[in-house]
């Protein structure tokens, strides 16, 4: 299993258990970030930005292909505001935890986007933090082969000259501009809404900062000080084997910073011309 697909397997499972939904998008904060940093506070932002999506969906809309459904729970509550969905996601584990939830008539691909196959056409794609993981070109090729109507995506794309990926790292992150270019260029769609959400979604990371800093970072530190000082042989075994991990939870969280110097995210939907 990939480092990423282990982390994401991890957020869900955390997403589970504290908050009861297994959302992996992050928080939409309109009003700004909260009084007290919580994961409460985050858990309702998180549905509040699974309320906002929603909202974004044309009211005709009646079949949805829900590209990068990850643990389903999107799927799940689109599901019980009685749209028809079919899901795909090219981790197997994350599909599993979806079936699990979902009825068994809503059918979960394990594939990528850009190798999906299907007879099947639905009245829009939904992209929710899945876009940016697709190379433009194929991302909106396949959008207008399987897309009747339009397509709505809730996701972020990179600044210009900023928010390169490391060596190794998955995603494409294409900026705003260039995605603007490529809808046009295809000719397939037209923009009807494409609005900039960075600002609500910034207190995501400001509250996830919070909870690293106060909370983790120093629950690390004295569990790594008490072990090493109770057993000395295997606590240092287990630096040099866990050490370099351990010490990005003591790492100062900074993400709030980093994103808003990087990317931006946007709610945008296109519709078929």
């Amino acid at each position: 299993m990939k480092l990423k697909d282990a982390r994401l397997d991890f957020e869900a499972l955390m997403s589970e258990v504290i908050f009861g939904h297994g959302f992996l998008h992050y928080g939409y904060w309109p009003d700004g970030a909260p009084e007290v940093p919580s994961a409460e506070a985050l858990g309702r932002a998180q549905q509040a930005y699974f309320d906002r999506l929603l909202a974004a969906i044309p009211a005709e809309t009646e079949t949805i292909l829900d590209v990068g459904s990850g643990t389903g729970s999107n799927a799940r509550a689109l599901t019980e505001a009685g749209f028809k969905l079919e899901c795909l996601c090219p981790s197997e584990q994350l599909n599993e935890m979806a079936r699990r939830k979902l009825p068994e008539t809503v059918k979960v691909h394990t594939v990528r986007f850009e190798d999906f196959e299907s007879d099947k056409r639905f009245d829009m794609c939904l992209f929710a933090e899945s876009f940016h993981y697709i190379e433009l070109e194929p991302a909106l090729r396949q959008t207008a082969r399987y897309a009747r109507n339009g397509v709505v995506i809730f996701d972020y794309f990179r600044l210009p000259g900023k928010g390169t990926l490391a060596e190794g790292e998955e995603g494409t992150r294409g900026t705003h501009a260039e995605f603007l270019a490529e809808v046009a260029r295809q000719g397939v769609f037209r923009v009807v809404e494409d609005a900039d959400m960075t600002d609500a979604i910034i207190p995501t990371f400001q509250v996830l900062d919070h909870l690293k800093n106060v909370h983790v970072a120093p629950f690390v530190a004295r569990i790594r000080k008490d072990y090493r000082k109770a057993n000395p042989v295997r606590g240092f075994l287990a630096e040099l084997l866990l050490g370099k991990a351990l010490n990005r939870f003591q790492k100062p969280g900074r993400r709030a910073q980093s994103f808003a110097g990087k990317f931006e995210y946007r709610l945008i939907r296109l519709e078929r011309m």
